[in-house]
């Protein structure tokens, strides 16, 4: 059975059980803070569980998106090596919230394996939680007893997926894959360490709700969470022994085999199959708006990328490759998911440049390495220097063992690991509001936070919650209902204070956690903590400067996102976005070149828009009728079914959720500060408007009027006035010139001159010590002494700043006998620095200025001792 068959037969079944098919969410979890990726079916559904608000569903099934690498439950490592684990995989699942619970998802968890899927019987065993006995009564009207094994909470209790959330106990269905030779344990069964049976379907029952503190609530709405991995049962389904010979992968695995011209077989199967692995991951990845970076999202998928292309290389694959398998990946997934084929001439890009730079990357690696190893006091390379290597430098842990072994060195990874294990839990902390903190008081099972800040600025509030977050000397407060504004979609949260009947709290920050609590982060500007009271009635007010000066910042980004679509033929592409309240940030993707012209025509463009005072409108509706009217929605954020479409005018129209002004005039002005490429293809733009933008221009009209007053002239003379003084500059500079080559000439007539023997040669010394001469003076001197003589040396030392400088010029026909190069080298160490060049010219410096006068009249007995020394060697 084909995978695509599989995938579409598993969500009829459900959809006929009354579930309804949800689309797959993006790998980036938008609401869910305390994970890097999207990792299981239910992350998009993890609120549905822990709220009493209406739902749009009680019963879902989905064909998920996945990606285990970075985080707790990454997968990265184990690729290669075994067969059945992926970064990049999909996730059929079907999902109960307060409806249905263990008894019918286990009975249709049978019914669709045995019957639909026609797996025999014989060979399918479970395990399940040991205290879950609800769960063993069910699987024993299905199988005998002695196929069904307790495991305990490692094997069978679920979750949360991140820090916080719902979780509970679980039972797996097992496959009977036949005896594993290696297998010395008499009664294996689920839960052996061989790989006899292979788990392929989880039924998780979340009945809990996680807290921050680790505390276990029961959960709003029990319900069931399943989840069974399309490459594991395509694998089994098609008979195979591993997922990468499944039509998931075989294709992939055919391409390489084409681009390497070499077979996959045991020797290099674990090549193939991680570049079969992180191709799919990179290409979802990208297509889900995760471009690389040295941190974050965007430092994972730089290392899939590096990691595969590392081991191109040890397959024999000397070029950039990776980017001849897109098309693939998008042929396998063909139909399925929109953005991979929406995104393709994108996502090839984004890949072909990180390729390009990783081949630079891998042969400065030989250098920093073999500088490193120098300073060793043994054979065995520290772990801090290892980590140094493979998380600054980008450096593969394979590069790395090759490089050791090459030069007879042993890694110590024991250490790497420790100081990996530090990097991994010091991610896991990104924002404010994810720091270890305090629980004062805590209201049970706080929902979604009404958000009112659309409609206004200023409300009464009851307060839920009161945490200390002790590192940064801050407070949280959670309300029920807020004008305040949180962090998301690159938007800064809102600031303002929060007055209780006895004190007054500032609010320096506004965070959302993905169950759409909003937490107010600040200090108490009056009055103290213990004042503060749980149900408490409040008044929140939103600071307006602060809430205007952002909105201004959001509506100029849209226009700025318009103006250089229209620029740039639309291929400019939004990649990023800041908007604080005192600028703007806006990163674009856009292969051709960005000047002053273009940016001058942006910005004239923008302000004519601002002056013309068109009205900023904002409505909701569906997303796909938001898209056939025009809107521009971006790939890099999650939309649910209604969105609000920012309508500016009736000529720009895009999907956002943030805060904008009620017109184009309320921005007054805008002006771009920088312009910058930050990667190949990859463009960004800084901005300020409103009061910012003013006092910049202020600031500038002071320098003009400071400078009128130096250039002793009014302002609008100025530039006359500069480029007069320009042109006297520069016939000063040119009289100047004259004077000096005269006065060099005159110079070179003092030098002291000795002749002495090299091998049977009479050659011409001149020395002389000149100070506070530019090595480029030096050389010219030196040039007027030897032209038009043969057998010449000239040497040059003299002070410059504080330190010696040193010039040595040998003519044409002794160069072979007398090497400039080895004279300076020689003299410029006896003064404490280095130099060198060519046999005919070469310069230098040192330290030591108080030997300067010693060498220079010693270089007739020096010179013939180099070259000696030279001819002895």
């Amino acid at each position: 059975m084909k995978s695509s068959e599989i995938r579409s037969r598993y969500l009829e079944f459900f959809e006929k059980k009354g579930h309804v098919i949800v689309p797959s969410s993006s790998l980036i979890p938008h609401e869910d803070p305390t994970l890097l990726f999207t990792s299981a079916g239910m992350v998009q559904f993890k609120k549905y569980w822990a709220t009493d608000d209406p739902l749009p569903y009680t019963r879902a099934t989905s064909c998920q998106k996945c990606l285990r690498a970075g985080g707790k439950d990454s997968d990265l490592e184990k690729i290669g090596t075994s067969g059945k684990h992926h970064t990049f995989f999909e996730m059929l699942g079907n999902f109960s919230f307060g409806d249905y619970f263990k008894e019918e998802a286990i009975n249709w968890a049978w019914e669709f394996v045995t019957q639909h899927l026609k797996i025999c019987k014989d060979r399918l065993w479970v395990s399940y939680f040991h205290d879950d006995t609800e769960t063993l009564k069910f699987w024993k009207k299905l199988l005998p007893e002695s196929k069904i094994v307790p495991l305990g909470k490692k094997d069978n209790f679920w979750g949360p997926a991140g820090d916080t959330g719902p979780c509970g106990p679980c039972t797996e269905i097992y496959i009977d894959t036949g005896e594993d030779p290696s297998c010395q344990n008499n009664n294996c069964k689920p839960g052996c360490d061989c790989n006899r049976f292979l788990e392929f379907w989880n039924l998780v029952f979340p009945q809990y709700n996680q807290q921050s503190n680790g505390e276990l609530l029961p959960l709003k709405r029990r319900g069931v969470d399943t989840g069974m991995g399309l490459e594991r049962i395509s694998r089994i389904l098609q008979n195979k022994d591993s997922n990468y010979e499944t039509d998931l992968f075989t294709p992939l695995i055919a391409e390489i085999e084409k681009i390497s011209k070499i077979s996959c077989n045991q020797e290099n199967l674990r090549s193939f199959r991680i570049i079969s692995d992180h191709i799919r991951a990179a290409v979802f990845l990208i297509g889900d708006g995760v471009y690389p970076d040295n941190e974050g999202r965007g430092y994972v998928l730089r290392r899939i990328i590096r990691r595969a292309h590392f081991e191109g290389i040890r397959i024999g694959i000397k070029e950039p490759f990776l980017t001849h398998l897109v098309e693939c990946v998008k042929g396998i997934f063909e139909g399925i998911y929109k953005e991979i084929e929406k995104n393709t001439s994108e996502i090839k890009k984004v890949i072909c440049e990180e390729e390009k730079k990783f081949n630079v990357l891998l042969s400065s690696s030989r250098k920093i390495f073999e500088s490193d190893i120098k300073k060793l006091e043994s054979k065995k390379i520290p772990g801090d220097i290892i980590f140094r290597w493979y998380d600054t430098y980008g450096i593969p842990r394979d590069l790395i063992f090759e490089l050791a072994q090459q030069h007879n060195l042993e890694p110590d990874w024991e250490a790497f690991e420790h100081y990996l294990k530090k990097q991994k839990e010091m991610a896991k902390q990104k924002s404010i509001f994810e720091q270890k903190k305090q629980v004062i008081f805590e209201k049970p099972l706080i929902n979604e936070t009404v958000f009112t800040g659309y409609q206004e600025t200023e409300n009464k509030g009851s307060v839920l919650a009161l945490y200390r977050i002790s590192e940064k000397d801050l407070w949280e407060i959670v309300l029920d209902t807020t004008p305040f504004y949180p962090e998301k979609g690159g938007q800064i949260g809102d600031r303002g204070i929060i007055k209780g009947k006895d004190w007054i709290f500032e609010v320096l920050d506004t965070q959302i956690d993905m169950r759409g609590v909003i937490f107010h982060i600040g200090r108490f500007a009056s009055g103290i903590p213990d004042k503060i009271k749980e149900n408490e009635q409040v008044t929140a007010i939103v600071s307006k400067t602060h809430r205007m000066n952002v909105a201004a910042n959001h509506t100029a980004t849209h226009l700025l996102h318009y103006c250089l679509r229209n620029i740039s033929n639309n291929q400019a592409r939004q990649a990023g976005s800041y908007v604080g309240d005192d600028r703007l940030r806006f990163d674009f993707l856009f292969s051709g070149r960005l000047d002053q012209d273009m940016i001058d025509r942006i910005e004239a463009e923008i302000n004519k828009i601002i002056f013309e005072n068109h009205k900023v409108d904002i409505v909701e509706m569906d997303y796909q009728q938001a898209i056939k009217s025009g809107a521009v929605a971006l790939f890099t954020e999650k939309y649910g079914g209604k969105v609000r479409v920012v309508k500016t005018g009736n000529f720009h129209s895009e999907l956002c959720g943030g805060i904008h002004v009620n017109s184009t005039s309320e921005i007054c002005v805008l002006k771009i500060l920088t312009f910058s490429s930050i990667g190949e293809n990859l463009k960004r733009i800084e901005a300020i408007t409103r009061e910012y933008a003013y006092m910049w221009f202020k600031r500038r009209n002071e320098m003009l009027l400071q400078a009128a007053e130096i250039m002793k002239t009014v302002p609008e003379s100025l530039l006359t006035s500069i480029q007069r003084m320009k042109k006297h500059i520069q016939e000063m500079e040119k009289k100047m010139k004259s004077i000096l080559e005269k006065s060099l000439i005159n110079i070179s007539e003092k030098l002291d001159e000795k002749k002495i023997q090299i091998n049977n040669h009479t050659i011409s010394i001149f020395t002389g010590q000149l100070d506070n001469i530019d090595l480029v003076q030096l050389g010219k001197i030196a040039d007027n002494i030897c032209s038009g003589k043969n057998s010449c040396v000239v040497l040059l030392a003299g002070v410059l700043d504080g330190r010696a400088v040193l010039v040595c010029k040998v003519t044409p026909d002794i160069s072979t006998i007398v090497n400039a190069s080895h004279i300076i080298k020689h003299i410029a160490k006896l003064l404490d620095g280095s130099g060198g060049g060519k046999p005919e010219f070469a310069q230098g410096s040192g330290r030591d200025i108080t030997k300067i006068e010693q060498v220079i009249s010693q270089a007739n007995r020096i010179i013939p001792e180099i070259f000696n020394k030279n001819e002895r060697k």
